[in-house]
């Protein structure tokens, strides 16, 4: 018998969680960056997880020139917490390289991975957290 050959089809199918209580355009592009991931496009998730981070703030009314000044204003409005500012801070470092073209050390899988679970932090302090807090609220003045 001969050896088994590996096949591979393609296109892979991607993979993405629910990402719930964020509004609808961030959830997407936040699906698109896991979905990224999935597949083993790691540029493509950690430049979709920089655009997440900078979605949110402008979400949220923040405003200024550069996406480091709209992670500084969300920390300044109390939308995020000093440690989650640098957590933002870190994806965007990331997406920079991409979206500035310096692609010349490659993103491997455990630091797309660590990426896309900062951009998630950020998106839980901003929306995620307080919505599970409403329904909770909520749920307990109704009785």
């Amino acid at each position: 018998m001969g050896r088994a050959e590996e096949i591979s089809w393609l296109p892979l199918s991607a993979e993405s969680p629910e990402v719930l209580d964020v509004p609808p355009a961030i959830a997407r592009a936040a699906k698109e960056a896991y979905s990224s991931r999935s597949v083993g496009n790691q540029m493509a998730a950690v430049l979709m997880a920089r655009t997440v981070v900078e979605a949110t703030a402008k979400a949220k009314g923040i405003e200024g020139k550069t996406l480091a000044a709209k992670i500084n204003g969300m920390r300044e409005a109390d939308l995020i917490r000093p440690d989650i500012a640098e957590l933002a801070h870190e994806v965007r470092f990331a997406g920079n390289e991409m979206a500035h073209g310096d692609i010349d050390v490659p993103i491997d899988e455990t630091d797309a991975e660590e990426i896309l679970a900062l951009m998630a932090e950020v998106l839980s302090e901003v929306f995620q957290g307080p919505a599970r807090v409403a329904r909770v609220k909520a749920k307990r003045q109704s009785r």
